[in-house]
């Protein structure tokens, strides 16, 4: 019997080169795949990125406009605490003095006169929202100083008519009418110098405003410009007559917050509008200005004082309206008989030099009289015929021509 085999499977051979070629095949997906992957991933992160940055302005508005108003709500709380540290804190100082200048029983805590009082609250100035509207004159009765007497020598005067206050250097200048000059004297009433004598007939309104002194002549019917600094003579502008560049009796003038002269044309019943270098730049009339004699401005209105014979003070915006009128006489009015300058405290008060019953009223922006000061006669504290008045800027000095006692009186208090 034959031997039988078990039958042997063929199995075909594999080409080594299809079998790399295959495994290249392989390595090539595989890469492929990884790839895709790492694109998939990097195109996802940045389809995340462009939403993130999308959304970041609106977050950074937020937090800025959160922070904004932490910020301000810390500033207005800081700000009201130091305002309120510092008034209680002069307050306690104010209570000290007050308590040591008197020697009260030990019972009474505080104990003050009305003096104390208004010194008090001049002191502390804004307590409350309201502002302070009557300051204290009582302390402007005496002068400190009366300097002059009638004649042509330096200090001199024969009648003086209107003054300025320089507020750097608190120099007191004085249109000395008929010596034609102005004199210049310190706050203590020693005369320091004198100019204008070569070019002045019948000064009359004086204006200090920066490095320029502004003096109009009636005599000759025209503004001159001088120098502060050197006292020199810079421009003259105007003659008689009722064109746009002349005047007929031009009196006390003064400048407007956006710097612009105004002139009153005592005779041509106007205001003469000028640049601070003596260009003409037109005129205010109204039909009840007559014979305006003296002008002041706040920030927003313009006083102006006419008619000696029969004084009335016109309020006006500074665009040239008129708002209202103070009637001056009558019983109704501010009882002024005749009035030719005045002057704005800083609270709007005005104080007017009546020639009439020789002293100075004090009215309120309203025309309610607030307080007189001195009577006719012609000792320190009285008047003859009162005409050129200021008020130094921190209200502390007054300074008044005394027209026919030809003097200078200042007052402080």
């Amino acid at each position: 019997m034959a031997t039988q085999f078990p039958e042997t499977i063929c199995m075909p051979l594999l080409d080594p080169i299809e079998v790399e070629i295959n495994q290249s095949i392989d390595r090539l997906i595989s890469i492929l795949n990884q790839r895709r992957i790492h694109l998939l991933t990097t195109l996802r992160n940045r389809r995340e990125e462009i939403r993130a940055n999308q959304l970041a302005p609106k977050q950074i508005d937020q937090q800025l406009l959160e922070a904004r108003t932490l910020l301000e709500g810390q500033i207005t709380h800081n700000l009201l605490q130091s305002m309120q540290d510092k008034m209680f804190a002069e307050m306690e100082a104010k209570r000290a003095e007050i308590h040591a200048k008197v020697s009260p029983p030990q019972e009474l805590r505080f104990m003050c006169d009305t003096h104390d009082l208004e010194e008090c609250i001049a002191c502390l100035g804004e307590i409350t929202q309201h502002e302070i509207q009557i300051p204290n004159y009582s302390a402007f009765q005496q002068p400190v100083v009366v300097v002059g007497k009638r004649g042509s020598g330096p200090g001199e005067l024969d009648w003086p008519r209107g003054v300025s206050i320089d507020t750097e250097s608190g120099h007191i200048y004085v249109a000395d009418m008929d010596n034609s000059r102005i004199q210049i004297f310190s706050q203590e009433g020693e005369h320091l110098n004198q100019f204008g004598c070569q070019h002045l007939f019948k000064p009359s309104g004086i204006l200090i405003n920066q490095d320029n002194i502004y003096v109009t002549d009636t005599g000759h019917h025209a503004i001159f410009q001088f120098k502060l600094s050197c006292l020199t003579m810079i421009k003259q502008v105007g003659s008689k007559g009722s064109g746009g560049e002349e005047f007929d009796s031009p009196r006390q003038l003064a400048i407007s917050p956006n710097q612009h002269l105004y002139v009153p044309d005592d005779h041509n019943h106007r205001l003469q509008i000028m640049t601070t270098n003596l260009e003409f730049n037109g005129s205010l009339q109204h039909q009840t200005m007559s014979r305006p004699f003296d002008v002041k401005f706040t920030n927003n209105e313009m006083f102006v004082l006419s008619a000696v014979d029969n004084p009335c003070i016109h309020v006006f915006t500074l665009s040239g309206e008129k708002t209202r009128s103070l009637i001056t006489r009558g019983e109704n009015g501010m009882q002024i008989k005749m009035a030719c300058f005045f002057c704005l405290d800083g609270h709007n008060n005005l104080l007017i030099s009546d020639l009439w019953t020789d002293n100075i009223k004090v009215y309120s922006p309203e025309g309610d009289l607030l307080h007189t000061i001195g009577q006719q006669g012609h000792q320190a504290g009285m008047f003859d015929y009162p005409k050129g008045i200021a008020l130094h800027k921190n209200s502390k000095l007054i300074s008044l021509s005394d027209n026919a006692n030809f003097a200078l009186q200042i007052f402080s208090d």
